[in-house]
């Protein structure tokens, strides 16, 4: 194949790629979907028939939001009886252990770890005392709707079923990228309810999720994203995880587009660190290895899928309107991403936002994947900013 050639197919490979991941695995799994038949819910557990329950929240200078979380985890619907809930600090320095001590006599155990030595780490130890045969793990910034857990729960009765996740409803209107924001997470759930038609999904939400005691392994202390890792060892065990669109929560959006970009960077670093060690479904496992392959590493590769565009577009300028079309295009949603970020007051339009949240979401997935790929990235973390749920220091709602 001559030079020519080989560029034309990489541009063409890079179209292809961006526009999979972006679009068409979606439409692949509306059609798919489209042919199954309506998974329906199992009906609800009889009280005394409902497991027990290990609700266990990781907090790492959570003092803005843990009060609001703790009230909002003993109003949810459940025999209390039948559910623990556990705070486990790891390593805060402000007011988040004095907070929990406050609710001790309402049955709140706290987990006070002197020492940061990361969320993998505190899991592990939570669920070493934890004494539920089903584990909630949930960010403590993430206040579930009072029927939340039931729901989640009730789908355990299948025994195909090994995880459940639920639907966390991002507060948009939080964040200086609302639209762009909304528009990846609706395409997100729907991607995660026609993957559960069509047998199961392959992530969960971290801020919301149960799974099965046994199906939890021990977390390697450098994992940084450990909710992926929990995902894949029960797909590996051969099991289901369930998206419920009716199992609801509310969390903050991301306040800033630069914690926005910190958390993707880490993101992509995960990625990286998980591709490395192998943490994804077993080459047997044909339908799971499909839907990891378009939905998670497709996007991982999206960076790298950019940049062979952008290459390659200039490289063929000369060689027909399509690629001159393609420097347009790309010119476009860079521009408006740039004066985004220069004027903030434009966000407020749609296609600004929707571009600054796209260019800044793949700007932090490439720099995550150059440090995942070849530096790696502490286990420790560091915790996204909060606000409370009423837009101020320490509120919160359910």
């Amino acid at each position: 194949m001559s030079r020519l050639g080989v560029v034309v197919l990489l541009f063409w490979s890079a179209v292809a790629l961006i526009v999979y991941a972006q679009f068409g695995y979606s439409l692949v799994m509306r059609g798919w979907a489209a042919l199954c038949s309506t998974r329906r819910r199992p009906g609800p557990c009889p009280d005394e028939q409902l497991p027990h329950v290990s609700l266990i929240i990781p907090a790492h200078n959570e003092e803005v939001v843990i009060r609001a979380k703790i009230e909002n985890s003993l109003t949810i619907d459940y025999p209390r009886d039948r559910l623990q809930i556990l705070v486990a600090s790891d390593g805060s320095t402000d007011r988040t252990v004095s907070i929990c001590r406050e609710f001790e006599l309402r049955g709140i155990t706290l987990l006070d770890f002197q020492e940061n030595r990361g969320k993998a780490t505190v899991l592990n130890e939570a669920v070493r005392v934890s004494s539920g045969q089903v584990l909630c793990l949930c960010d403590a910034n993430v206040m579930f709707r009072p029927n939340a857990l039931r729901l989640m729960v009730d789908w355990l009765q299948e025994p195909r079923v090994g995880s459940v996740t639920g639907d966390v409803q991002l507060q948009s209107g939080d964040s200086e990228f609302g639209s762009g924001e909304s528009v990846y997470y609706r395409i997100e759930r729907q991607l995660q309810m026609d993957e559960t038609a069509t047998g199961s999904t392959v992530i969960v939400d971290g801020g919301m999720f149960v799974l099965r005691r046994e199906l939890f392994q021990p977390i390697p202390t450098d994992t940084v994203l450990d909710d992926y890792l929990s995902a894949m060892n029960v797909i590996r065990s051969g099991f289901q995880i369930i998206y419920d669109p009716e199992a609801i929560a509310i969390e903050n959006g991301t306040p800033g587009s630069s914690a926005e970009y910190r958390r993707r960077i880490r993101v992509a670093a995960g990625g990286a660190q998980a591709i490395k060690r192998g943490q994804f479904p077993r080459m047997t496992q044909g339908g799971a290895l499909f839907r990891w392959f378009s939905h998670k590493l497709a996007r991982w590769l999206g960076p790298v899928a950019l940049l062979v565009l952008a290459l390659t577009s200039v490289a063929l300028r000369n060689d027909g309107w399509i690629f001159q079309a393609a420097i347009l295009c790309q010119g476009l949603v860079y521009g408006m991403a740039i004066l985004g970020a220069i004027v903030p007051g434009l966000l407020k339009l749609r296609p600004v936002n929707v571009s600054f949240y796209f260019v800044l979401s793949h700007l932090a997935m490439g720099v995550g994947l150059l440090k995942g790929t070849f530096f790696g990235m502490s286990g420790r973390w560091k915790r996204t900013e909060r606000v409370g749920f009423d837009g101020g220091p320490g509120q919160g709602r359910p």
